[in-house]
């Protein structure tokens, strides 16, 4: 079954919130937030910006069967230059199929459209497959630390 990719709008919200709890839920180790935290929260941070139609923070959904599998959130930097890519995550049921990289490819059709010039990234140094998966979408490592290494893609 194919993947469409598309920003999530307000009747997404629902979706979305469920998504990124499981994320959270699943996988504590690949975020900087927690589940316990976070679900305790009314509204999460992009869920009330899809509610308000924000135009400057997205997050791109993507979709098999008209179920949310993926997510893939857009914010700008501070300095303007670029669009940083977070809360990125794929369920397990959609893995091994490209989900990532047809986010990423949404994500840099964005990125065309808008005044930065460049995708930034953090994860942690022992994400390994999700490393793996930005460095064959042609990201770069610009710095790291012991937890955390940053990349870039400039289209």
């Amino acid at each position: 079954m194919e993947v469409c990719c598309k920003i999530l709008s307000s009747k997404d919200s629902h979706m979305y919130r469920d998504l990124r709890l499981e994320s959270l839920k699943l996988y504590p180790e690949s975020f900087g937030s927690s589940y316990e935290e976070q679900s305790q929260l009314p509204k999460l941070f992009f869920e009330k910006l899809m509610e308000e139609q924000c135009e400057t923070h997205v997050m791109i959904g993507a979709f098999e069967n008209g179920q949310l599998v993926g997510l893939c959130g857009l914010i700008p930097t501070d300095s303007g230059d670029s669009l940083e890519v977070v809360q990125m995550y794929v369920s397990a049921s959609a893995r091994g199929k490209s989900v990532g990289q047809q986010l990423l490819s949404k994500a840099c059709s964005i990125l065309s459209s808008r005044l930065e010039g460049k995708l930034e990234l953090t994860v942690y140094v022992n994400n390994d497959a999700a490393i793996a998966s930005y460095e064959k979408f042609g990201f770069k490592q610009v710095s790291k630390t012991d937890q955390e290494i940053v990349m870039n893609f400039e289209p």
